[in-house]
């Protein structure tokens, strides 16, 4: 049966239940439940003895790995200034992160130097300023060196705290001012780093429709044992430009319903067609694909946009992550929307 595509999408909201911690000295995010940090209300002496000891560290030249224990309640934390609260409620309708302390950074930056992995300060990602230059900047002009060092570790200490990592990046960091103003009035944003897309985004695509099958009576190359999922796209002809119709195929097994699910949500989020100039007939205003790759035969190969390609699925769920559609951001799981489709 046939699925109007949606003109409207709900606004997502991630969940509530999941907090986030960084877990080795290579910064990778770990998501952990919430109740696990529930009881986790932390005053403001408390955060500036964590800070202390992470001090502490720096000042015995003690780099085994990184401090974990600074994972604070960022909208009630009593090293954000007021300004910087209502921006962080914003980013928070949108992504989960955490705060970056000034002494985290400067503990990451002195790990990374002693343990030959980076060179290199960190810098805001959008308005590519070291953070804290000033302080630096102030250490290469002191007499007194290692004096400068331990009072600038133990001012930073006392700092509001204004950097933001967030949920999908590694080692991007963000003043909260910056990401607040590349925000702007939307509901979403993407990185600049990795181009990881937060909240979500809705393309233009022209109305049109989406509806999928199973058959048994042709199979994918490679999959001949499975049965075939067949994806028919329909667009009629609009207000100055021209429709188009498009048949795509996956095999019937778990990862290809995967697919078919993030396929959907692509769709309803109006992402997998726009109106523009066709790559192969040249002709202007007309439906294309935008950017996510179909099989659109049975066989050939890649290059007939065909089976078998052992690398397609995970290239086409690159293709689809970079417009925002992952599981993390789907209310539902893929394999059920998939199904959902299957049996309408």
């Amino acid at each position: 049966m046939k699925v109007k595509a949606k003109r409207k999408c709900l606004k997502k909201k991630f969940k509530k239940t999941e907090k986030l911690i960084s877990v080795t000295n290579n910064y990778h995010i770990k998501k952990v439940d919430n109740t696990i940090l529930k009881d986790e209300n932390l005053s403001e002496k408390d955060i500036k003895e964590k800070l202390n000891n992470i001090y502490k560290l720096i000042k015995n030249k003690t780099y085994e790995k990184r401090p974990t224990e600074i994972y604070l309640n960022i909208t009630e934390s009593p090293l954000v200034n007021e300004n910087d609260k209502n921006s962080l409620n914003k980013i928070s309708s949108i992504t989960q992160y955490k705060l970056i302390s000034p002494i985290e950074i400067l503990y990451k930056y002195n790990y990374e130097k002693v343990n030959k992995i980076s060179n290199e300060k960190d810098k805001c990602s959008i308005c590519q300023f070291n953070f804290y230059e000033n302080e630096d900047d102030e250490l290469k002009n002191s007499k007194n060196k290692e004096d400068s060092e331990l009072g600038k570790f133990e001012d930073l200490i006392k700092k509001e705290i204004n950097v933001v990592l967030l949920n999908n990046c590694h080692d991007h960091y963000f003043h909260i001012e910056c990401l607040n103003s590349l925000i702007g009035e939307k509901n979403n944003f993407k990185c600049p780093n990795c181009s990881i897309i937060y909240g979500i985004l809705i393309g233009e695509q022209p109305f049109g429709y989406m509806k999928a099958y199973i058959s048994d009576d042709y199979h994918c190359n490679g999959y001949e044992d499975e049965e075939t999922i067949t994806i028919d796209y329909n667009f009629p002809s609009g207000k100055g430009y021209s429709g188009t119709y498009r048949t795509a195929y996956l095999p019937n097994n778990k990862e290809g319903k995967e697919i078919l699910g993030l396929l959907k949500v692509c769709f309803d989020r109006k992402l997998t067609f726009v109106v523009g100039t066709s790559v192969t007939t040249g002709m202007k205003n007309t439906t294309v694909w935008n950017g996510v790759h179909h099989k659109t035969s049975l066989y050939g190969g890649p290059t007939c946009f065909g089976y078998p390609d052992p690398t397609y699925f995970n290239r086409v769920k690159e293709e689809l992550a970079a417009k925002g559609v992952i599981q993390d951001n789907i209310d539902e799981d893929v394999i059920k929307i998939a199904n959902d489709l299957l049996n309408e």
